[in-house]
């Protein structure tokens, strides 16, 4: 991954000494600010000068980090500013909806580019997918140095299951029988880091946000290509018995089969927020949540329809608009769980830097 990677690992600084939660928190204080000096770092964490400087050291040597440019401390003496090395990316890998994609993304979790892969009905599922990886493999060598690359990550429609590389409770019914994972390192010829359904990722990126409010119960709705939800109690997103508890999509529609088949042939639109509001309405009197996050990654606005949702909610319910918990919509640039994806591999991806 960095250019360090061909030493012996014993010239390499030795953090074994310092407690895990340290480091974490000074590679978090890192990522807040664009640039830092190892004494506000040393501030903002409580961790002693000699601390932030042995593990700030590690970084810079592994290239997680950059030394941008020189300062004068209070004593007179040179010390740097430390930011991101936003070469750095993840590919994150799209296959959510017949329609793939993938994603790169810096370690400062910032879209670098895309490619989208259009879905060919006359052929398999499979030889879809082994198409769409090669024009990744094609792109990979065009555009990207994969020496950079922090880790390749995978969002489901559903499940993963590892023993059988398939996916269990997939909006996709094809990926049921699909070898996923052994189909991108085959064509990449690269190990994939994590493959985790979407709607997990992304209910876990919008939970490190809600944890600075103090929020406990969350319905978490994602409307894109296709709809799907989690609930989300004290923190931790709800387990079903085979799948994650709260699919907003698999709820039955009035005489048009499920949200989901609703959603996938009609989009965003009127009469699909209608049915929306509906299945919310179940939820919220079932789990009287404190916020309905709907993270919109369909191109349209979702709020525009917010009062036309709120009525169809209070219709079904029976509860007035007043008792109603708050209702936030996100239009979200950047899908939530490729950036729930993306936290998850860079913080495994720190620890693995720093053993």
């Amino acid at each position: 991954m960095s250019e360090c990677r061909g030493e012996n690992t014993l010239e390499r600084i030795n953090l074994s000494s310092i407690k895990k939660e340290s480091v974490r928190a000074i590679f978090n204080a890192i990522t807040g600010k664009d640039q830092i000096s190892r004494a506000e770092i040393a501030e903002i964490t409580g961790l002693s000068l000699m601390t932030v400087g042995k593990v700030v050291d590690a970084l810079l040597e592994r290239h997680v980090i950059i030394q941008s440019k020189e300062i004068k401390n209070m004593a007179g003496r040179r010390a740097g500013l430390v930011s991101l090395n936003t070469d750095k990316f993840f590919m994150i890998i799209d296959l959510t909806a017949r329609n793939m994609s993938m994603t790169v993304m810096n370690i400062a979790l910032n879209i670098v580019d895309k490619i989208v892969y259009e879905y060919n009905s006359d052929f398999y599922y499979e030889e879809n997918l082994y198409i769409f990886m090669k024009n990744v493999k094609i792109y990979t060598l065009r555009h990207l140095d994969m020496a950079e690359a922090a880790g390749i990550g995978v969002v489901l429609p559903g499940t993963y299951a590892a023993d059988t590389d398939t996916v269990v409770s997939s909006r996709v019914p094809e990926l049921a029988q699909t070898h996923v994972k052994a189909i991108i390192e085959d064509v990449l010829r690269a190990p994939v880091e994590m493959l985790e359904k979407d709607v997990l990722t992304a209910a876990a990126s919008n939970l490190a946000d809600l944890e600075k409010e103090q929020v406990n119960n969350v319905v978490y709705v994602c409307i894109g290509e296709t709809i799907s939800g989690a609930l989300i109690s004290g923190g931790e997103i709800l387990q079903g018995r085979e799948a994650y508890a709260g699919d907003i999509g698999r709820m039955p529609t009035e005489n048009l089969g499920t949200l989901q088949m609703l959603f996938e042939g009609r989009g965003l639109r009127e009469e699909t927020v209608t049915e929306l509001g509906r299945a919310l309405a179940y939820e919220i009197v079932l789990f009287d949540p404190d916020i309905v996050l709907i993270e919109n990654c369909t191109g349209g606005k979702m709020e525009q329809y917010r009062q036309h949702l709120i009525q169809n909610i209070c219709k079904t319910s029976g509860l007035e608009a007043q008792h109603l918990p708050e209702i936030r919509i996100l239009e979200s640039g950047v899908r939530h769980a490729y950036r729930g994806l993306a936290i998850r591999m860079r913080s495994a991806w720190i620890q693995k830097e720093v053993n």
